[in-house]
């Protein structure tokens, strides 16, 4: 089967819709077909879920290894004790494809990949030649699923370009009619006509909540996230997708949500306790510690655009054939 992306071009002359809004309350544009849009839209924009686990290895504190003497050696025999690791991670994905029991996927790389290998430097060393490793973390399982009106729908990894924070996820097991994963009716649009102040809607899954947000584009001179927007996104909304509102009132796919800007800041906190230990009547005589957490940055919010999706996918063109798959709208 054909690999056929469409370049999403269109005349300068387009059909003008009636866009009133006839609903008993008006949304943000008063239009009745951007609401339907939308609402058809989220059977194929769903919540996906990423569970892995890592087996620490942790070794002694006064005999620590540098990084080349563990070359071929097993870490369990030098490690002084292990644990095992669990870490999730939530994002919402897009169905460009689905027939034939099998719903191709696309959301964002940073939601669905984690290295194989996690090394643990000790302070200070990170960036020597022969950094000394406290610990080593391996990946041991991964179960990924996305959300469909049935229940869960086990996915799997195809693809995926870190540099463009890209990735195509499949289903594992055939999609039942129950599961309503259906393929994006709205097509991929024109970046090139994308101008500062377009509006632009979003949809994702922020903290699990199924919401759409509005916003405003600016054009940026990024290589690869072109274009930021003002939405107030949270964790979860990542891979969502971003469409702008044609002049005719309809919607067309203009990119994915890849990330937020933010920091990372660091403070002093007690050691983990029980909070019915704690008590706020008396001085804290405690251990101290350094803890961080990251601080994000309403309002700034990047896109990945359509045409770099578009290379992402043809550059994915043979890959995607052996699965028998065909995009054909963005």
């Amino acid at each position: 089967m054909m690999l056929l992306i469409m370049a999403g071009c269109k005349s300068t002359e387009q059909p003008l819709r009636e866009t009133v809004d006839t609903g008993y309350y008006q949304n943000v544009l008063g239009s009745d077909l951007i609401r339907e849009q939308i609402t058809r839209s989220f059977d194929s924009v769903r919540r996906i879920q990423n569970n892995v686990i890592y087996r620490t290895y942790q070794f002694g504190p006064e005999q620590l290894p540098r990084r080349s003497e563990l070359q071929n050696v097993s870490f369990s025999d030098a490690a002084l004790r292990s644990q095992t690791d669990s870490h999730s991670t939530a994002g919402t994905a897009t169905v460009l494809h689905s027939r034939g029991g099998r719903a191709l996927m696309l959301t964002a790389a940073h939601t669905v990949v984690q290295p194989d290998t996690i090394w643990h430097y000790q302070a200070g060393t990170t960036h020597q030649p022969e950094p000394i490793v406290e610990a080593v973390s391996v990946k041991e399982s991964v179960n990924q699923y996305v959300f469909s009106d049935g229940g869960i729908v086990m996915i799997e990894l195809v693809a995926y370009d870190s540099r463009r924070d890209l990735a195509l996820m499949i289903t594992q097991e055939d999609v039942a009619a129950i599961d309503n994963l259906i393929q994006l009716g709205l097509r991929g649009g024109d970046f090139s006509q994308l101008q500062w102040g377009d509006v632009v809607f979003a949809m994702g899954y922020p903290r699990g909540v199924q919401m759409v947000s509005q916003g405003v584009v600016s054009r940026s001179n990024h290589p690869i996230r072109r274009i930021t927007v003002d939405l107030s996104i949270n964790r979860g909304f990542s891979g969502g997708p971003t469409f702008a509102v044609r002049n005719d009132g309809g919607l067309e796919m203009i990119g994915i949500i890849t990330s937020a800007m933010g920091t990372r800041e660091f403070f002093l906190t007690p050691g983990d306790q029980l909070e019915e230990d704690f008590n706020p009547e008396l001085p804290y005589s405690g251990d101290i510690f350094i803890g961080s957490s990251q601080r994000i940055f309403y309002g700034i919010t990047h896109v990945v655009d359509i045409e770099q999706i578009r290379v992402f996918l043809q550059e994915n063109f043979t890959l995607l054939r052996r699965y028998g798959i065909s995009i054909t709208t963005i």
